[in-house]
């Protein structure tokens, strides 16, 4: 040019590519990864790449293009497919920065609101929330653990997926003691900081008797011991000649020994005199309770035994006339009784036995309604076989309802009866006064006789044993024609017993017991 001017042009060189890729994309771990590119024109032999490293169909990477679009899909980026993810068709190129992030691994927070209730017998009711966040890290399941509370180390339990409401019984732990219990909340990331539950609880496992005890028979002045063994270790109470002995411990200065170690337990009674022979031990643990009798024999050549003061000196019938000096009674005491024996519930007319133990077996006992004297009378029968001690209501009725007591002096038991409303017949098609029946026992049908009644009265159809024996147990069954209803009578033991089953064509099952005097129990149709 003449003047040597200059002029500047901006060229624009636009190739095949006609959507880019970002400059940029940030995808969460575990998310999918889409690129999308669109060309001018169809085009074959596009190329992806991360990093400058060609990438090829496979099950986490997705190649496809429709026309003039074309994808990449990286299904459930991680951490290691971060890089720079480039489209290149012919000598057109375009790239985008890939970015993954990490998500935070946070185990669940801890849960809330743990609280323990003791008020079941042998079992602890564990109760607790789920934390406020647990939305945000949700636990997969909680893990429970228990110790012993006088110390010890941790031991998982439990793990359970839903929270709320766990209920231990003692059957879960390996031996008697007072336990305490924690949670925590926990996932694949990890677990919470435990939560202790407040308390402890005394829990003992259901021992069965493996080995029971067996009589002793010692010279006058030997030791005399007793053993048993169970199947879980647990608590036990051993009473000998009527008196109740503390576990682990020397008991009246030094005479008897009480041992338990694991399963078994041991009582060693030093230096038995002739007066013990006969007494009987006794152990008890829970539902466990065993016997065996001490016998004592005296030894040939032994010196005689140094006569009382109040007899030296005195002629063969001085001695006679010598009063002899009173020896102190024995103590008296009572089996513990279950609870589920102690409260009962029962429905209006039905019979209630009231049963408990006592030691020595001829002890005498008084019972009490409501802190009054029971008088036997029609309903209430009072009855006492060795070392058992009976109160029957032969049909309850509401004033039945009350507290009973057994009191031996030295020791009471209490129950709780409780006396709900009667037993009535759904069935009033069958409850015709005119109804024909017949009575079968074992598939066969009955008559009447000696051992057996069979009597009609109204609605009411009776079957009576006047005596029961053992081979009159079995079912019977009243056979109305269209409707059948069915008896079991069983009689135990080898005494007499007497039983009487009333039926209106009701349900009704009758047990006969030979220590029961005879009752009636029967069932009333409701009214048409």
């Amino acid at each position: 040019m003449k003047d040597k001017g200059r002029s500047i042009a901006e060229v624009s060189v636009r190739g095949v590519i006609a959507k880019r890729l970002p400059r940029k994309l940030d995808v969460m771990e575990g998310e999918n990864a889409v690129f999308c590119v669109e060309t001018q024109e169809v085009v074959e032999g596009t190329c992806w790449s991360r990093d400058g490293l060609q990438l090829r169909e496979s099950p986490h990477i997705v190649l496809k293009s429709f026309g003039r679009t074309h994808l990449l899909v990286l299904v459930h980026v991680t951490r290691q497919d971060a890089g720079i993810i480039s489209f290149a068709v012919g000598e057109s190129q375009t790239s985008s920065q890939l970015r993954v992030k990490c998500v935070k691994r946070d185990p669940p927070s801890a849960p809330v609101a743990a609280e323990m209730s003791v008020a079941e017998s042998n079992a602890a009711l564990l109760t607790w929330c789920p934390a406020p966040d647990a939305h945000l890290r949700p636990p997969s399941r909680y893990l429970l653990e228990r110790r012993e509370a006088a110390g010890g180390e941790w031991v998982q339990c439990l793990a359970t997926d839903l929270p709320g409401r766990v209920r231990v019984l003692g059957d879960s732990v390996p031996r008697e003691a007072d336990y305490c219990f924690r949670v925590c909340a926990a996932n694949e990331h990890g677990r919470s900081s435990p939560v202790e539950f407040p308390g402890s609880v005394h829990l003992a496992p259901a021992a069965r008797l493996e080995r029971g005890l067996q009589d002793a028979r010692v010279r006058d002045g030997e030791d005399a011991r007793f053993s048993l063994e169970l199947s879980a270790a647990v608590h036990g109470t051993w009473i000998f000649n009527g008196a109740r002995l503390g576990e682990e411990e020397e008991e009246a200065g030094g005479r008897c020994s009480v041992r338990r170690h694991g399963t078994e337990h041991s009582l060693l009674i030093r230096g038995v005199r002739l007066a013990d022979s006969g007494a009987q031990v006794t152990f008890v643990s829970g539902g466990v309770r065993d016997s065996a009798t001490l016998h004592v024999q005296g030894e040939w050549g032994a010196r005689p035994e140094v006569l009382p003061e109040e007899q030296q000196g005195l002629s063969c019938w001085g001695m006679l006339l010598t009063p002899p000096r009173c020896l102190p009674a024995p103590q008296v005491c009572i089996a513990p009784v279950p609870e589920a024996e102690r409260l009962r519930e029962v429905p209006e007319g039905l019979p209630v036995l009231l049963e408990c133990q006592v030691s020595p077996p001829g002890a005498s006992v008084c019972w009490l309604k409501d802190g009054e004297a029971v008088p036997p009378d029609d309903v209430i029968a009072l009855q006492a076989e060795g070392c058992v001690r009976r109160l029957l209501l032969r049909s309850a009725g509401p004033s039945d309802t009350g507290v009973y007591t057994c009191d031996a002096g030295d020791d009471a038991v209490s129950f709780v009866v409780t006396v709900t409303g009667e037993i009535v017949s759904s069935n009033e098609e069958l409850s015709r006064p005119a109804a024909p029946v017949r009575w079968y026992k074992d598939g066969e049908e009955v008559e009447a006789g000696e051992s057996l009644v069979l009597e009609q009265e109204g609605p009411w159809r009776r079957l009576v044993l006047p005596c029961a024996r053992p081979q009159d147990a079995g079912e019977f069954v009243c056979d109305a024609g269209g409707d059948s209803v069915f008896y079991t009578v069983t009689v135990a033991g080898g005494r007499d017993a007497g039983g009487l089953a009333g039926s209106n064509l009701g349900g009704l099952s009758l047990v006969v017991h030979p220590s029961y005097p005879p009752w009636t129990a029967a069932a009333r149709s409701p009214p048409a």
